[in-house]
């Protein structure tokens, strides 16, 4: 029987291309893991690894056992946590991936309210781009999704342990700082017009999953942000154009720090979804369900600018 920890321990060799880095990064001794692989080998009856005085690399057969292995080691991890959670009648740990395109303030009530109902559950909150959601839902990096786009990867739907809501009506602004050049074009804009001038974008965070499509990427001239914050500010700094949700741009349209343009013929996201894993729907994943609510409820939460409330992305 192949031991999990001679997996990961050929997984991390793989991952270095050296023994002693592989080493070093699991606390052994370099011998300790050579030992384990070769006797991994044996046990196979396979050379796994091809040795020389550089680098360590892969084999066909190497490439081929890992990609497998890899998958099993996730299923064991799963079966790991179900039978924790049957054992305790919770999750033991809940990983929620947010989109950067939502109200980032409403995570810290999520938080505050997950905590006080589910305190012995350990909260796991990281942020996506884009496909970004749907890659680390289905390669089991969260069991939630805020914010996962409209276009959805063909293998989504066609898997009975994935199950969305959708977030309603998602809308855009083209903007820029007042004195950029296209505040004076006759409107509305076409992206052709687009095209002499610097576009701002943000980066489709997918590991796996081929990223989405930005139609600003088109443009000869391209700036690639990490953030709404970041794509605000080199919009105000005049550095570029951008899109962002309307729920952020207002604050910057009403005080004038942006100018917002109409534009014609470009393919919007018009809505976004909430996405779970049906397959580990346990306590913790239905009380953040619940507690989200319908499509109308999170809409008004995460799409929606409250004029009253000062936005996260405010910029002084």
């Amino acid at each position: 029987m192949i031991q999990t920890e001679s997996i990961q321990v050929a997984q991390a060799v793989a991952h270095y291309g050296s023994f002693t880095v592989a080493a070093q990064h699991l606390h052994k001794v370099p011998s300790a893991i050579s030992y384990t692989v070769r006797k991994l080998e044996e046990q196979l009856d396979v050379q796994l690894f091809v040795r020389d005085s550089k680098r360590v690399a892969l084999t066909p057969a190497g490439e081929h056992f890992l990609k497998h292995a890899g998958r099993l080691l996730d299923k064991v991890r799963q079966l790991e946590d179900s039978t924790r959670q049957v054992a305790l009648g919770y999750e033991r740990e809940l990983r929620i991936a947010i989109d950067n395109v939502v109200n980032q303030g409403v995570m810290y009530d999520l938080i505050r309210d997950f905590n006080a109902a589910f305190s012995t559950t350990r909260l796991v909150v990281n942020g996506e781009i884009y496909i970004g959601c749907w890659d680390a839902l289905f390669h089991q990096r969260c069991q939630l999704a805020i914010g996962a786009p409209q276009t959805v990867p063909e293998i989504i739907p066609g898997q009975s342990r994935f199950d969305f809501r959708s977030m309603g009506l998602l809308e855009w602004e083209l903007v820029m700082s007042p004195d950029h050049p296209l505040t004076q074009a006759e409107a509305p804009l076409t992206a052709d017009q687009l095209r002499d001038y610097l576009t701002i974008t943000i980066e489709d965070s997918a590991r796996y999953f081929r990223p989405g499509e930005n139609w600003l990427d088109d443009n000869p001239s391209v700036l690639v942000v990490p953030n709404f914050r970041n794509a605000i500010e080199c919009a105000i700094q005049g550095i570029g154009v951008t899109t962002l949700p309307r729920h952020f741009a207002h604050y910057y349209l009403d005080r004038g720090l942006l100018v917002g343009r109409a534009i014609h013929g470009v393919p919007w996201n018009t809505t976004c979804h909430v996405a779970w894993n049906d397959e580990v729907r346990g306590p913790a994943l239905e009380w953040c369900l619940d507690w989200l609510g319908d499509s109308e409820r999170l809409n008004q939460c995460w799409l929606t600018y409250d004029r009253v409330a000062q936005p996260e992305f405010h910029i002084p």
